[in-house]
């Protein structure tokens, strides 16, 4: 009888010590991110996220097809145009909302206290945090979709909860949702939208009056959002179906009929053989932490303090990839199926296979329309994949033993979490090599403040002192036909005209720079200037858009140069940019840009 005694108290202290750890360890990992919120800058795609959200108002075609920058031009203002103090805020909400989203899960298939449910929910959660892996924090479509995605699932599960209030957030909740995501990505949101009517209709169908409201509180939004931004919803179709003829102009792949696709899991032996030890390791603690505890207990603690490691000392030694995301619940499932003779298959309830699938279609419903491979698109979505697995483990509850299923499954996530951040801390998207080195701090638009690598800082400081020089003053409208670098219009305060991204590199690429700036305002072409980098990568046919609006290079003088920092994985040779300032009078500008339009008109209408 005492050695009973002892071996509960023994199991309920192991049980709290670890819960502790991966408390504090949650917490390290989320302050990780915020902290390093002021390092870095990608000139290109987040040079377009914060073009379109410092000023989305005057683009007519939006280009990919989204709407983000709408949603996301009030939380700028309110920041100040403090970059980081928007980036801090996107962090947050994405492990807010993955926090609850596992938070409902788990009380709703597994015996757990509300303590030790939001200990172990917020371990969980904290692989929202993936969706930075390639560190692009400044919110962007991408992460509004997730966001978007996360807040239509709480709202299901709070609409499947008793009582009316439960309901009537969860309808409130899968409407914003709903409404965030067609703003972010409408290939996506009718996805969801599918999907939400099956899980409902089929399964849940007692659900189906708050998701009724979903419905018509998400048309409502629509129809208001169509009113602001296009004075209808006959404008706002306009504008979608313009900018997806403009996608398609572009030739990226995001053609309709590579749309519904199955790409190919790129995966090595490397790292399905790091799945796989995970995935068994996991199962290990998890069928034996009931029963033997101390040995399963000091595996997850070391595995913690790895974690930490990781994190604080930006050590690399495991080096998990994406699609590692994935493998490791997937094995963990399968492994678990074998678990006495398939009793954790067996036992599914109607209601945890349909959540289980859900979650494990997710993240290729995020991906939907992407020209990327949908594996490593989706892998920013990683969270669901692993809620996937809580939900088909969650027969393990009826074996009194959830806190020792989840704590394995907390400290892996948690694990996973901190290793893919980590390599986007050492190799970020598009900038020089391991972030914690930067030291240059740079002031960015708004008064806000960046961290930035040394020569990275050179070139800005040196493009905003040369371009102030030779005149170029805030709001001063640019055509950007380098190709590449959005950002530089914003850390200059200038207008990009045509779009936020005049995007280069594609087939079609001049095209639509010819096509966005055809709807500009030929005052505002006559009196812009014009960025140009003739050897870059990315850069567009230079004659034919500037003919497009009636000017040629000769218009103008070459005001300022820039030597961009070399890349390695996107400028990989040195290049030069060239700001280019308008010479001509203004009102002759705009003569030849409107007799260039009639010329463009006659030659199409003739043929």
């Amino acid at each position: 009888m005492a050695s009973g005694n002892y071996g509960r108290a023994l199991s309920v202290l192991l049980d709290r010590t670890l819960l502790a750890l991966s408390a504090v360890t949650t917490a390290i990992l989320f302050a990780w991110l915020l902290y390093y919120s002021s390092y870095g800058l990608d000139l290109s795609d987040e040079g377009f996220y914060l073009n379109f959200i410092a000023n989305p108002f005057p683009y007519a075609v939006n280009l990919t097809v989204t709407l983000f920058g709408f949603i996301c031009y009030w939380p700028y203002q309110w920041a100040g145009g403090d970059i980081t103090a928007l980036r801090m805020a996107n962090v947050t909400l994405t492990m807010a909302l993955g926090w609850i989203l596992s938070f409902l899960v788990i009380r709703r298939f597994w015996t757990v206290d509300w303590l030790c449910a939001a200990v172990l929910s917020a371990g969980i959660g904290s692989l929202a945090l993936v969706a930075f892996h390639l560190w692009l924090i400044t919110p962007s479509y991408y992460t509004l979709t997730f966001q978007s995605l996360l807040m239509v699932m709480i709202g299901l599960l709070m609409a499947d909860r008793p009582g009316r209030i439960g309901q009537v957030l969860g309808s409130i909740l899968v409407g914003v949702g709903g409404w965030c995501c067609f703003m972010a990505k409408p290939t996506t949101a009718a996805a969801i939208a599918l999907v939400v009517m099956l899980y409902v209709v089929v399964l849940r169908r007692k659900s189906l009056l708050p998701m009724l409201g979903a419905a018509l509180i998400a048309f409502a939004l629509l129809v208001v959002t169509a009113y602001l931004i296009d004075g209808g919803v006959a404008g706002l179709v306009t504008r979608m179906v313009n900018s997806a003829e403009m996608e398609i102009l572009l030739g990226a792949g995001h053609e309709v009929s590579r749309m519904f696709r199955i790409d190919w899991l790129a995966t090595s032996r490397s790292q399905l053989a790091i799945a796989a030890l995970v995935a068994t390791a996991l199962l290990l603690s998890i069928f034996m932490g009931a029963t033997r505890k101390l040995l399963p207990s000091l595996v997850l603690a070391a595995v913690l303090i790895v974690t930490l490691a990781i994190a604080l000392l930006g050590t690399d030694p495991i080096g998990i990839e994406p699609s590692t995301l994935f493998l490791v619940p997937t094995f963990t499932c399968l492994g678990a199926m074998f678990y006495r003779k398939g009793s954790v298959l067996r036992t599914q309830t109607p209601a945890s296979t349909a959540l289980a699938l859900t979650f494990l279609v997710l993240p290729h419903l995020s991906a939907l329309g992407s020209a990327a491979n949908y594996w490593r698109f989706g892998a920013m979505d990683a969270l669901f994949w692993m809620l996937a697995a809580v939900v088909f483990l969650s027969p393990l509850a009826q074996h009194e033993r959830s806190v020792a299923a989840l704590l394995p499954l907390t400290v892996v996530a948690q694990l996973l979490t901190a290793s893919v951040v980590n390599a986007g801390l050492l190799k970020p998207h598009r900038q020089v090599e391991d972030l914690r080195r930067y030291t240059a701090v740079t002031l960015m638009p708004g008064g806000g403040k960046l961290v930035l690598s040394q020569p990275f800082h050179d070139y800005l400081a040196t493009a905003r002192a040369q371009a102030a020089a030779a005149g170029l003053e805030i709001g001063t409208p640019v055509v950007n036909l380098a190709g590449g670098s959005p950002g530089l219009l914003y850390v200059l305060e200038a207008r990009a005209l045509g779009l936020p991204w005049l995007i280069g590199r594609y087939p079609g690429s001049s095209s639509v720079a010819v096509k966005a700036l055809g709807l500009e305002n030929c005052a505002n072409l006559a009196k812009a200037w014009v960025l140009i980098e003739p050897e870059g990568p990315r850069h567009l046919d230079q004659a034919s858009v500037m003919a497009s609006f009636g000017a040629r290079q000769a218009d103008y003088v070459a005001a300022a140069r820039f030597d961009p920092p070399v890349f390695d994985d996107y400028y990989p040779n040195a290049t030069r940019q060239f700001l280019l300032k308008p010479i001509r009078p203004a009102a002759t500008a705009e003569q030849s840009c409107r007799e260039a339009r009639r010329q463009r008109s006659d030659n199409q209408t003739r043929y």
